[in-house]
């Protein structure tokens, strides 16, 4: 059993019993009765739709191919990147008071961009990552009136 077929049996039971759970909640009071319901109930009818159709096609693949054939998950390099995601997101805590939102998500995302990009791509990767921390900034700062910490000596 691959990765896609677990989690396609996974997302199908989450979602029979989310669409069982939205079944149980309680009618309007006032208004449509059903209405409190419509929303979870198409969230979980979704749910197992799509999660029904990847089990469908990994039947259809595993049809295709080969038994000698297996798809293998490397465990080992995958927790590693876990790993240092979970390094990086505890020192982006850290590191989000002291240096404020700016610096804080550059070097954030800097070392998540390396690490899943590599470190060939290091001009796309500062681009992205400048571009993305000074538009949300402005956006959630300047725009949206949200508070984000302020970078030292950076004002914009």
């Amino acid at each position: 059993m691959n990765i896609s077929t677990l989690s396609g049996i996974l997302s199908l039971l989450i979602g029979l019993i989310y669409t069982i759970l939205a079944l149980l909640l309680p009618d309007a009071s006032i208004g449509r009765a059903a209405e409190p319901k419509f929303f979870p109930l198409s969230l979980g009818i979704l749910m197992i739709l799509l999660s029904a159709a990847l089990l469908y096609d990994e039947m259809n693949k595993r049809k295709k191919e080969d038994k000698t054939q297996n798809v293998s998950f490397t465990l080992d390099s995958n927790l590693k990147k876990i790993g240092l995601t979970c390094l990086f997101s505890i020192l982006y805590a850290i590191l989000f008071d002291k240096l404020g939102y700016v610096i804080s998500t550059i070097l954030f995302l800097e070392g998540e961009l390396f690490l899943f990009n590599g470190f060939k791509k290091w001009k796309i990767n500062t681009m992205v990552v400048l571009i993305f921390s000074l538009f949300i900034y402005i956006l959630f700062s300047k725009l949206l009136g949200v508070y984000l910490p302020m970078t030292p000596g950076i004002w914009i």
